[in-house]
């Protein structure tokens, strides 16, 4: 694992899945071939899956260590779940012990941020003990953004307990019924070095957390971004957003804060390098790979 160091903190990726999965022309409803091909170059194979063109991804949580705590961002999928993507159900990995080979067990946990509350997001806020499902990690506050987790509590009212792919019931729930979750405004500050910051479209409610020591930085971005072809094209919303239209103006905004404060680019699901600084490209933005 690489460890990367930002001012006092450090900033380091565990990876619970990475592999292809959707063709862009699915992921993206305004894609356009002869726009993707021109990046393919860099993309293949690390981003893009050499004759076939899947987007490959990955689903990995952010460790921050700040002198202070220790903070989880975003718990991808969990084991033991049940899915409608087969490629997501019934998981065993060994995640937890991934993140204690990084220094990282379980109860050294501080704070545990979802950027949002999709299923990929969500699912190592809980693990399976005897039958139910209970917090993974026993000493963290869990810090859900209130519009989001407000969005989420209505669907479940009123559409039962599918919501999120049921995630929303056994990864999300559990903490809040165990006392566990704490529902924030972006103006709480849980560390003298982070901030969050609004940008939505992708879900109502979904944030970007920002660390900042001096004048190093860097943006957590969640899924504002799937993929690193969106940093040359902001408008490619996906097909799992919300609201597209709004997720490219957060998309766009989010490249062009990252471009003016110099901030290491940590998004969600990026592979290989996974982390880049963002810089203006004519009238979209450019990558350059924190290698």
């Amino acid at each position: 694992m690489t460890v990367r160091k930002l001012g006092n903190a450090t900033i380091e990726k565990v990876e619970e899945l990475c592999g292809p999965g959707f063709s862009p022309s699915h992921m993206f409803p305004k894609f356009d071939q002869e726009a993707f091909d021109a990046h393919k170059s860099w993309m293949v194979p690390v981003h893009v899956e050499a004759g076939t063109d899947r987007l490959v991804g990955s689903i990995h949580t952010w460790i921050v260590k700040t002198p202070r705590h220790t903070i989880l961002i975003d718990t991808c999928l969990g084991n033991h779940k049940q899915r409608r993507n087969p490629r997501w159900s019934g998981l065993d990995t060994p995640f937890l012990e991934r993140l204690k080979a990084c220094g990282c067990p379980a109860e050294s946990v501080d704070f545990v941020m979802c950027t949002h509350l999709h299923v990929d997001h969500v699912g190592w806020n809980t693990q399976l003990k005897d039958g139910r499902w209970v917090p993974t990690f026993p000493n963290a506050k869990y810090l859900f953004a209130k519009r989001e987790y407000a969005h989420w509590e209505t669907e479940r009212k009123t559409k039962g307990e599918g919501v999120n792919d049921g995630s929303f019931d056994d990864s999300v729930l559990p903490v809040v019924e165990a006392g566990m979750a704490e529902m924030i405004e972006t103006d709480h500050q849980p560390d003298p070095m982070l901030t969050l910051k609004d940008y939505p479209g992708h879900t109502p409610g979904s944030v970007a957390i920002n660390l900042r020591d001096g004048d190093s930085r860097a943006c957590f971005a969640g899924d504002i971004m799937h993929h690193p072809i969106q940093v040359y094209h902001p408008d490619w919303s996906s097909q799992f957003c919300w609201n597209p239209d709004l997720s490219a103006k957060s998309r766009r905004q989010l490249l062009e804060d990252c471009a003016e404060t110099n901030a290491l680019l940590c998004p969600a699901h990026f592979p290989g390098a996974n982390a880049g600084y963002i810089k203006p490209q004519g009238n979209a933005f450019k990558i350059e790979w924190d290698q």
